[in-house]
């Protein structure tokens, strides 16, 4: 399969971010990343102006992130506009599936921080929904601001330690997505919610955070069964479709690219199943992982923690029908252990 790496929750100035689809482009170039995913909020603007597609090696994806106080939704694959309804997000889910398009929950648990727009977050509320594509587990920017509760702390973790708050992806969400994935197929990305943020507190201005910082960091690794071309419509849905059908993991980049990361299922080493699909129960089904480097590999069976395996390959027979994933982590610089990768569920059945 072919990998592109992607960043899939990016504002630019048509709503809240500080820099142009131009100025998010250049900077993905530096970082090395593939695709970036602009949903700028309450708008398409970046869609109506014709800024979709291929700029230079970096294909801008446009959708938008629907609702405002409460119940963020991510939609890609629209062409029009759908209203904020905060109160009824079940309306927004539809919406966008009438219109062909795929959906994810945005930072569902977030918590929010007494020292930044006094202490507001945007979590999700109505867990009656349905049909929404999947959840954002991993979100940095979010996660990080829930972790702030002095100046000195923001300081500290603006120009000093930024990654500490993001040891792993959100409890709460993790915990959602096991749930969900036991009664359906439900897709999980991460991103970094990239504002480029120009702040001033004191003689200090600091950017929290710059968008290459942040390409760099979490990050949603699609893969795809033919390569993107070139060709701006037919890549554009070779995009969505991958995303919708669960061909993508999430990793953790910045100290240790996770290009190369695999998790399938295979019978005598053929390939059955990749992540995102179904693969039937038979003699001889076993789940392999193959890691660019050596790390912790976790098996996860409906949502429990089953087998821990350390290296850069492992391998288990399936006796049982289940939702198996895998959760890679690594220690940074020998020392704190952080999670690194979370691979899309194989439903063995």
């Amino acid at each position: 399969m072919w990998e592109y790496i992607a960043n899939l929750h990016v504002h630019t100035n048509y709503s809240d971010g500080s820099g142009s689809v131009r100025d998010i482009v250049h900077a993905a170039e530096n970082a090395g990343i593939d695709v970036v995913g602009i949903t700028d909020h309450s708008t398409l603007a970046a869609w109506e102006r014709g800024e979709e597609g291929w700029h230079g090696a970096v294909f801008v994806l446009v959708g938008v992130e629907i609702n405002q106080a409460i119940n963020h939704y991510l939609a890609f694959g629209i062409e029009n506009l759908v209203a904020d309804d905060d109160a009824l997000p079940q309306n927004v889910i539809n919406k966008v599936h009438q219109m062909g398009g795929i959906g994810f929950i945005a930072h569902p648990y977030e918590k929010g921080s007494p020292l930044i727009e006094s202490g507001r977050s945007f979590p999700w509320t109505d867990w009656q929904v349905k049909d929404y594509t999947g959840i954002c587990i991993w979100n940095y920017t979010s996660q990080w601001r829930d972790s702030i509760r002095s100046a000195s702390e923001a300081l500290w973790r603006v120009y000093i330690a930024p990654n500490n708050p993001i040891k792993s992806a959100c409890p709460g969400a993790l915990w959602r997505w096991d749930q969900e994935n036991l009664k359906r197929q439900v897709v999980a990305i991460g991103g970094s919610d990239a504002h480029a943020v120009q702040v001033k507190y004191g003689p200090f201005k600091p950017v929290i955070f710059p968008y290459e910082f942040l390409f760099r960091c979490i990050n949603t690794h699609i893969l795809t069964g033919t390569p993107l071309a070139g060709n701006h419509p037919n890549d554009r849905q070779i995009l969505l479709t991958a995303l919708a059908q669960g061909h993508c993991f999430i990793a953790f980049d910045y100290y240790y690219p996770a290009r190369g990361f695999r998790f399938q299922a295979v019978n005598d080493h053929q390939l059955l199943s990749v992540m995102g699909d179904t693969c039937p129960l038979s003699p001889g089904v076993a789940l392999e992982v193959a890691l660019p480097y050596p790390g912790e590999i976790r098996l996860i069976k409906n949502g429990q923690l089953t087998v821990v395996q350390k290296g850069s390959k492992a391998g288990w027979r399936i006796a049982e029908p289940g939702v198996y994933r895998v959760e890679v982590w690594k220690r940074v610089y020998g020392l704190k252990s952080m999670a690194w990768i979370y691979s899309n569920p194989i439903y063995v059945c």
